[in-house]
């Protein structure tokens, strides 16, 4: 009896101190928080003034990352909302019983992806969980794929800012991919074909045809680039930021805060 008194004891201590915890510190932490976010949003709006303590160098969320291997450099992008910088392509829709969203004919990228059975809140009618965003919104978060031609090649590759077109109509569904297709008009005939299943696994099938005389070489990449720091709870017992295994350190867990404040961090060769 006295051993449950006990347990029963300890448990309820150990609540009290994670609700006092959460009131006196987790909770002003995460308003803390949400007050920067809000900041360097609007910072980030055209014409804002940066705010306060804000590095004039630093690049914020929604100007452009460095480019891709093979593609050429572009300048900073204006902030824009979500809505005006997927209106900024044509799009193909993305339309399953798990995944709606867009991918974008300017630069061939997922870029647009909604977890619709996934909510925001515990409230049924919030909005679905938005995972991919463009380039140029204030969270952008996107999938992309090209080649890279040899070192001192000229080769015209398709870049962030190339229009592909759409072989055939029709929105990327279950069982149906989609097509697109791109000549650099040199003789070379670039296809993408994307598929998705019922869940949430994309597919991506690059094709290069060489349709000239001369040999060509090309090495394809693919990148998941995110711009900026994703937003945070900032509690205590879970991490947020950067996970992996490299060399032999075993599993590393890097916080936003410390990638930030550190900048470059280097890890030691993993071995074959």
């Amino acid at each position: 009896m006295n051993d449950q008194k006990n347990t029963l004891l300890a448990i309820v201590l150990s609540a009290i101190v994670l609700i006092g915890w959460q009131f006196y510190f987790g909770l002003p932490q995460m308003e803390k928080q949400k007050q920067a976010q809000q900041q360097q949003q609007q910072a980030q709006q055209p014409g804002a003034p940066p705010a306060p303590g804000t590095p004039s160098q630093q690049q914020a969320p929604g100007t452009a990352p460095p480019p891709a291997p093979g593609q050429p450099s572009v300048g900073p992008a204006q902030a824009m909302t979500r809505e005006t910088a997927l209106a900024a392509s044509p799009r193909v829709r993305i339309e399953t019983p798990s995944v709606l969203g867009s991918i974008a004919l300017k630069g061939a990228r997922i870029d647009d992806v909604s977890l619709i059975k996934y909510r925001e809140t515990v409230d049924p009618t919030s909005p679905a969980v938005v995972l991919l965003a463009p380039s140029g919104s204030p969270h952008p978060f996107y999938a992309e794929f090209g080649w890279s031609p040899p070192s001192g090649a000229t080769v015209k590759l398709p870049n962030s800012d190339t229009v592909w077109r759409q072989d055939g109509s029709g929105a990327l569904t279950v069982g149906k991919p989609v097509t697109l297709v791109w000549d650099n008009g040199e003789g070379l005939e670039f296809r993408r074909t994307i598929g998705i299943d019922d869940k949430y696994m994309f597919t991506i099938k690059d094709e290069a045809v060489n349709k000239g005389a001369a040999p060509v070489t090309l090495y394809p990449y693919a990148l998941i680039a995110r711009h900026g720091t994703p937003q945070t709870l900032g509690y205590y017992i879970l991490h947020e930021g950067l996970i992996g295994v490299f060399g032999d350190k075993g599993l590393q867990e890097e916080t936003y805060s410390n990638v930030e404040k550190q900048k470059t961090i280097s890890f030691a060769a993993a071995n074959s």
